[in-house]
């Protein structure tokens, strides 16, 4: 009976931490996908701004 309850317990133990260390990729690349969405959408908008800011040079 104890032996049964230790394998309970381990097997328990090992199918959460597998599960932690699931959940803990996926919140980080969730993260890291974030910052590369910013990264992209601040690289966009000052490349839009340089487009108007030299648009606006031109106009007489």
């Amino acid at each position: 009976m104890r032996r049964k309850a230790l394998i309970l317990i381990l097997a328990i133990g090992a199918v959460g931490g597998f599960a932690s260390g699931f959940m803990g990729c996926h919140h980080r690349g969730m993260h890291e996908r974030q910052a590369f969405d910013d990264h992209v959408a601040d690289v966009c908008t000052r490349a839009a701004e340089r487009v108007h800011a030299s648009a606006r040079e031109k106009m007489p």
